[in-house]
C-alpha cells in the first residue's frame, strides 16, 4: 500500500488544501497557477515553488474543503471531484485514484466553487458558480490541461 508522504497528499486525506493558487501533484510537486481563459484549459501554469517551504512558513495558511461534485472516470479509472473551500469564495478541483486518493489537485482562492463536471472523452470541463473554467485531461495521473502540449 501506498504511504501518503507528501504535505499535499496529506492535507487531501484531513479534508485541507493550501491557500494558494496552485497545481498541486500528489508526488509533492506544485505550480503557481492564475486563471487565463486564453491559455490551455484556462489555466497558465507558473513557476514551481515548494509546498512544504510555503507550509514551514505559513502552517495555518490552509483551508478545509467540501467536494460537492464527483464523477468516475471510465471503468475503474478514479474519480473527478469539485467544490468549495471554507471561506465561500474558493474552489478546487481534482483527480483521485480508484481507492479516492488524491493524484492531483487545483486550487483557486478567488474561483468561487466549482459546482460542475462536464466528462466527455478524454478532457473534463469544470465551471465555478462565478463562471471561471478550467478544463483538463480526464484520465491524467499527473495535473493537465487540456490543450497543453
Amino acid at each position: 500500500m501506498r504511504e501518503e508522504t507528501s504535505a499535499i497528499s496529506r492535507l487531501w486525506s484531513e479534508g485541507r488544501l493550501p491557500v494558494r493558487d496552485g497545481a498541486y501533484d500528489a508526488t509533492g510537486r506544485a505550480w503557481d497557477v492564475v486563471v487565463d481563459p486564453a491559455a490551455p484549459g484556462g489555466l497558465l501554469i507558473a513557476d514551481e515553488f515548494s509546498l512544504d517551504a510555503f507550509l514551514d512558513a505559513r502552517p495555518d495558511w490552509v483551508t478545509a474543503v467540501d467536494p460537492t461534485v464527483e464523477e468516475q472516470v471510465g471503468r475503474g479509472g478514479g474519480f473527478l471531484c469539485c467544490g468549495e473551500g471554507s471561506y465561500g469564495s474558493e474552489g478546487f478541483i481534482a483527480r483521485l485514484d480508484p481507492r479516492r486518493k488524491l493524484l492531483w489537485a487545483v486550487y483557486l482562492e478567488d474561483s468561487d466553487p466549482f459546482v460542475s463536471i462536464d466528462l466527455r472523452n478524454d478532457t473534463a470541463r469544470f465551471r465555478s458558480s462565478s463562471g471561471v473554467t478550467v478544463t483538463v485531461d480526464a484520465g491524467a495521473r499527473f495535473f493537465r490541461p487540456a490543450g497543453d502540449a
